[in-house]
């Protein structure tokens, strides 16, 4: 038996399917395969997603590291408030790479706590997202300043990062937070 989580989450691929280099969908090239543990919520295919409320709310990093994590988050249903919440953090950009996901993974300061978020991409991003345009538009703009690949490369500068509020599983990420909150998916990123 298949578990509905792994279902209809890649763009038309299954999550965790091989994508051969070059083959795309939604604009982004997939490179090895898609994520598959909570990917639903990752990328707004699951049936939560509608409630997303998309108007941000401008918050720190030092409220999201504070936040209660779930002792389990559901593979396909989002954890309220926080995963229904889109926010906005100033911080600074510390380092970043891209995963076995696709996904590129960023880690974000306040200068005393990190935190990850993640921009997806849109490839591994199922066309019933309604995050999908805002996903693919801030991955262009990532792209249009950095080029992520497979090693963290270090930086500090100034960000602006807009995503919806992600619970992860612990899992010894590079930049985690100690209750595994992240901005995933990432909506809007700017460079002030």
């Amino acid at each position: 038996m298949i578990a509905a989580g792994l279902l209809g989450v890649g763009g038309g691929h299954l999550a965790g399917h091989h994508v051969t280099a070059g083959g795309s969908e939604g604009g982004g090239t997939v490179l090895g395969h898609c994520g598959v543990e909570r990917w639903p919520v990752k990328t707004g295919t699951d049936t939560d997603a509608g409630k997303i409320n998309l108007s941000p709310v401008p918050t720190t990093i030092a409220h999201m590291v504070a936040l209660q994590a779930p002792t389990n988050p559901p593979n396909t249903n989002r954890v309220a408030p926080t995963e229904l919440t889109n926010y906005t953090i100033n911080a600074t950009l510390t380092g970043f790479k891209v995963e076995g996901d696709n996904d590129y993974h960023l880690v974000i300061s306040d200068g005393t706590r990190t935190m990850i978020v993640e921009l997806p991409n849109s490839g591994c991003v199922g066309s019933r997202s309604p995050l999908r345009a805002q996903i693919s538009q801030a991955r262009a703009k990532f792209d249009s300043r950095y080029t992520a690949g497979p090693s963290f490369q270090t930086v500090s500068v100034a960000v602006t990062v807009t995503g919806v509020g992600f619970f992860d599983r612990l899992h010894g990420q590079t930049g985690v937070a100690p209750n595994g909150v992240e901005l995933h998916p990432v909506l809007n990123i700017d460079f002030p």
